[in-house]
């Protein structure tokens, strides 16, 4: 393409905020033409006063209508984790429908794998997730804590032993309250006839979903003759990241009791929306399975602190949650072929390094594939001397993934993207 893309910046918080200010930074790669908001004293504003930049005369807007109104090649789609439970994937299929190409850092790496809020998933489960799940902090807004909270009362009603004769007509009733109060994640199948209708690609990257598993251990599997089994293990402090990344390190269930974190916790549920992604593309890339083989199961911890930290607006007093290790397990059938673990941390201090982790309180990646002709270790691991707490580094590194990826995926044909490992070559030009 002669001319710079034009692109929209869909929720510019951490993520793509970063973008924004990239983007505007390389006229001669990108133009920014629309800024969709959330927050009513940033409409229309200036984009580039967004991020500290000079005025560029485009002015950010909360109007979804303004923005499919745009003619736009791509729109760089970052919203919080949070929007995913409040109907975002209706916002990328009305995009997509409009004819504009997405490519998302949140969720959308895989759309055709299942979670626990699938469409495809009974009303009455969803409702049964939704009764267990533990909330801390203000990863709600105090209307959906309502919400969330009248759900589990129906939830007992539901399950009462009257009301077990009418299981039909209550899965209809089931299906009826989620569809006001907590939109499901939509099909591969509704995000591929929305690409189909407007002509337009989806993709989803970033640091992990992304650039780790999708792209380094299936080069290292390119390696083996036969794979048997993925770990794949990302140790993080989390110090250092934004107030507003999840609701803040609370919402996550930092600083909070122990009894407040452990498999139920909306964290741990809403991690599926990723981490089941990652698992259902290593099951078809490597085992060619589809993903209605495929099963995840989770199991989360919390580990007490054992130094005070004060990050942002936290503070993470000894004996309250210091460290949270989540581990999802992919099966194909029965089979055990991919454990995916995150272990997060905050502060050096309270640092959670198994015998197996990366040996270095700042964390780090371990992948490790065992097969034939034996076994593939990888370890990326920072300098904990060198090492400062500095959440940017992950933050550029999924926006430099997100803006690399846009002019391929403006030129593939319409559909959902997955990123292609095929042998590629070029002509040597010394």
């Amino acid at each position: 393409m002669s001319r710079p893309y034009r692109i929209i910046i869909w929720s510019p918080g951490d993520m793509g905020g970063r973008a924004l200010r990239t983007a505007l930074l390389a006229p001669d790669r990108f133009e920014v033409v629309g800024v969709k908001v959330f927050s009513p004293h940033k409409h229309g504003k200036d984009i580039g006063e967004l991020v500290g930049l000079p005025p560029v005369g485009v002015k950010a807007t909360t109007s979804k209508a303004e923005i499919l109104a745009l003619d736009a090649d791509c729109v760089v789609h970052t919203p919080t984790t949070p929007a995913l439970l409040q109907g975002s994937d209706q916002d990328v299929l009305d995009l997509l429908a409009s004819g504009k190409n997405v490519v998302s850092g949140a969720s959308h790496h895989n759309p055709s794998m299942h979670n626990w809020l699938s469409e495809g998933q009974p009303a009455l489960d969803v409702l049964r997730t939704v009764g267990k799940m533990k909330v801390t902090g203000n990863i709600f807004k105090p209307q959906e804590k309502q919400a969330l909270a009248a759900l589990k009362q129906i939830v007992r009603a539901i399950d009462s032993k009257p009301a077990q004769r009418l299981h039909p007509l209550l899965e209809k009733l089931a299906g009826r309250v989620l569809e006001r109060v907590l939109p499901r994640r939509a099909s591969g199948a509704r995000f591929q006839q929305a690409c189909v209708e407007g002509g337009a690609s989806l993709f989803g990257t970033g640091l992990h979903p992304g650039i780790m598993v999708e792209q380094v251990v299936l080069r290292l599997a390119g390696l083996m003759d036969e794979v048997e089994r993925v770990h794949f293990l990302e140790v993080g402090d989390l110090s250092a990241a934004p107030d507003g990344m999840w609701g803040g390190l609370e919402s996550l269930g930092f600083g909070t009791s122990l009894d407040s974190v452990d498999s139920n916790h909306a964290i741990a549920l809403m991690q599926h929306f990723y981490f089941n992604d990652v698992l259902g593309h290593v099951a078809h890339a490597l085992f060619g399975a589809t993903p209605d083989r495929v099963r995840v199961e989770r199991t989360v911890y919390p580990v007490a602190a054992r130094v005070e930290v004060k990050a942002g607006g936290t503070v993470i007093k000894p004996g309250t949650v210091g460290a949270i290790h989540m581990t999802y397990r992919g099966y194909i059938d029965d089979r055990l072929f991919m454990t995916n673990e995150e272990c997060w941390h905050v502060g050096g201090g309270n640092a959670h390094l198994g015998p197996d982790h990366p040996d270095s309180l700042a964390g780090g990646h371990l992948i490790t594939l065992e097969g034939k002709p034996g076994r593939i270790e990888f370890r990326s691991v920072p300098d904990d001397d060198s090492f400062k707490a500095d959440w940017s580094a992950v933050t550029d590194i999924s926006v430099k993934a997100i803006l690399d990826s846009i002019p391929a995926v403006c030129a593939a044909p319409p559909g959902l993207l997955m990123p292609d490992l095929s042998p590629r070559y070029r002509l040597e030009e010394v």
